[in-house]
Parts: C-alpha cells; sequence; structure tokens
C-alpha cells in the first residue's frame, strides 16, 4: 500500500471502524432468484422479464442508488418507458438484445454498457434464442418514476 493510501486508510484516536453488516450489504442473485416485472404499458399490457434486486435503500440502506440483476427470456420485451426522475444504465452480460433508446434501436451484444439519461425512453426486446441477463443500475436508491411509453 502507497503512503497516500495508508494515510487515507489511518483513523484518528476518537474514530472507531464502521461496523459492516454482510448480510445487509452482500446479495447474491443465485440465492434470492428473480421476481417478475410487473408494470403495465399504456394499453394495458404487461411488462416481461425478471428482476433480483442486489443494492437498494431497502434492502442495503443505499442513498443514491439501486443495483439489480435483469433477465429477459426468449421473446420477452420490456416495455418503452422513462424515468422522468432517474438516470439508469444497463451492462449486457448475455444475449444479444434490441436495445429500444430514445429513437433508435439497436442489436446489443455482451459487454455494452448502455448509459439511459433522465427523461430517455427506452426498453429491451429478447427475439434470440437465449436469456439476456443484465446489470442494471439507477440513480435513486428506490420510488423512481417508472412512466411507460407503450
Amino acid at each position: 500500500m502507497s503512503g497516500a493510501a495508508r494515510a487515507g486508510a489511518r483513523l484518528d484516536s476518537e474514530s472507531r471502524p464502521a461496523v459492516v453488516d454482510l448480510k445487509k450489504l452482500v446479495h447474491n442473485v443465485h440465492e434470492q432468484g428473480f421476481q417478475e416485472l410487473s408494470k403495465t404499458g399504456l394499453q394495458g399490457q404487461r411488462d416481461q422479464g425478471l428482476v433480483s434486486t442486489l443494492i437498494s435503500r431497502d434492502l442495503s440502506g443505499s442513498d443514491d442508488l439501486c443495483v439489480s440483476w435483469g433477465r429477459i427470456l426468449p421473446g420477452q420485451h420490456h416495455l418503452c418507458h422513462h424515468h422522468p426522475d432517474a438516470s439508469e444504465f444497463y451492462v449486457v452480460l448475455a444475449g444479444t438484445p434490441i436495445v429500444h433508446l430514445g429513437d433508435t434501436t439497436y442489436r446489443a451484444k455482451p459487454g455494452d454498457g448502455i448509459y439511459i439519461p433522465r427523461g430517455t425512453t427506452h426498453g429491451l426486446t429478447n427475439d434470440g434464442d437465449e436469456a439476456v441477463d443484465l446489470v442494471v443500475g439507477v440513480s435513486k436508491p428506490a420510488d423512481w418514476e417508472f412512466v411507460p411509453d407503450e
């Protein structure tokens, strides 16, 4: 560790190290599983896909972000929508979804990082034969607004 790093890691005589509760701070998608998405579109259509929240206000005590593992099964469509109060990102881990981003659609691939600015319409369609897995992050820990655009 460099001298600067050691200096930053020192505690003064009045400070105590924070108590870390790993049960609150560490969550595993394979242990907790997935829940179905539950939003409804403008024509009453059901949002499709699965989500496993890994970091959030309620789960982790986060005050600034929410991170989940998303899964869109073959033939499923995650409704086009926007968040007027939060930005979002996707990191594609597996699959090749069609990403709807504003007025543009494109074919994503594993390794793509996609930034979705606040207010931008976005959604996903899995027209392939394998599940699409994504890391999904939102710039608020909870209670962001979901506004369907379709």
